[in-house]
């Protein structure tokens, strides 16, 4: 594994954690829920859009870093038209959705070629999550003081740190040459087919993107609604990143080898949709607090087994098609909870959860399998 890359990676991922966190929630408070489910779905069909005009310019441009920086540089451009556009930015839907979504596709693209070629890869998730310890302990003390002292006009500021620290990110960026031939869809669809194992896992692995996709912003909302103040809101966000830590550092680092992945992730699920009724009961800080506990050991964990389970001679086929599951998931996921926005966020956020187990199902059910085969 290259430092440079996990460096820049950590660096991107701090400069992001400023204020992607807070986008649907910036987003709500300046309009409504309404807007901010229509930003995530925008977002998500863009990303996909994204990755595709990628696959088809990987034949021409094999340097991952192209797309890597267009991808970094397309970010700083949504945050600096964030900060031109300020409360009014929910007007301009149309213009942010897909400039967000088209960032996303381009950076994760040429992200994702590098990650392949990383060796050992829950490794690589594991030294991220250290440094992610700093992150976590750095991020919510920055936007909350900023958000604290500046208020609602502090947005301003963290999208101008967060563009600094892009900037910086993007000068420790790796270099792959992209080893694929022209793209096709329908050979990105066709890997499914061809790699049954690939299929079952990436199917699980689509389902519980389109939720953490969705929740991930509810969440923040819901959060906010249950704080007094942004200071209120800083200090519960500490000790729902330090849960999440401590997943990490206690829980998973501990267990991956122990316990079969398809267990650790079923458990972690069930354990999940059991903390959603403390939302209906008012109780919303149980659920948040599970949320971020059990979600280190459930999307990751499948994340892992499914980038082995790709075959190498057709990476850029595996990354379209992958990005195609995981935008459908995201993009169905957003469009359910547009059903639902006539309730309060504190009740729409719990309606995904089943879908989340049900995914744990799909993946128990496929590697168990595996399981026996091996074993006989």
């Amino acid at each position: 594994m290259k430092k440079n890359f996990l460096l820049a990676s950590w660096l991107f991922g701090l400069g992001n954690s400023f204020s992607a966190p807070l986008l649907g929630l910036y987003i709500y408070i300046n309009s409504s829920i309404v807007y901010t489910i229509d930003f995530l779905l925008v977002s998500s069909v863009f990303i996909l859009t994204g990755y595709i005009v990628v696959g088809y310019l990987s034949s021409v441009w094999k340097r991952s870093t192209t797309y890597y920086v267009t991808g970094a540089a397309l970010y700083i451009v949504f945050y600096l038209t964030l900060f031109s556009l300020g409360k009014s930015a929910p007007e301009y839907l149309a213009l942010i959705g897909p400039l967000y979504g088209i960032a996303q596709g381009f950076y994760w693209s040429g992200w994702d070629v590098v990650f392949y070629n990383t060796p050992k890869k829950l490794n690589f998730f594991n030294k991220s999550s250290y440094l992610g310890f700093i992150t976590g302990l750095v991020s919510p003390g920055v936007y909350g003081g900023i958000l604290s002292v500046l208020h609602d006009s502090g947005y301003g500021v963290l999208f101008l740190l967060t563009t600094l620290l892009l900037l910086l990110s993007m000068a420790f960026v790796e270099d792959i040459p992209i080893d694929s031939v022209r793209l096709s869809l329908r050979n990105a669809v066709k890997v499914l087919n061809d790699n049954r194992a690939y299929k079952e896992t990436m199917v699980a692995l689509a389902v519980i993107s389109g939720v953490n996709y969705v929740m991930g912003s509810l969440n923040v909302v819901l959060l906010y609604s249950v704080s007094k103040s942004y200071f209120d809101f800083t200090l519960l966000n500490y000790v729902l990143t330090s849960a999440s830590i401590l997943s990490v550092y206690v829980l998973r680092d501990r267990l991956v080898d122990k316990v079969k992945h398809y267990k650790l992730v079923l458990v972690s699920s069930v354990i999940l949709v059991l903390s959603g009724p403390s939302v209906l009961l008012g109780e919303p800080i149980i659920y948040l607090l599970v949320f971020n506990v059990t979600s280190p050991l459930i999307y990751p964990v499948i994340d892992v087994v499914n980038w082995n389970n790709m075959d190498k001679r057709f990476l850029m086929d595996y990354l379209v098609n992958r990005q195609i599951l995981l935008n459908t998931g995201r993009i169905l996921s957003s469009l359910s909870e547009a059903f639902i926005t006539g309730l309060s966020p504190n009740e729409g956020v719990i309606w995904l959860l089943p879908l989340v187990l049900i995914a744990s199902l799909i993946f128990a059910k496929a590697n168990s399998k595996k399981q026996v085969a091996l074993e006989g």
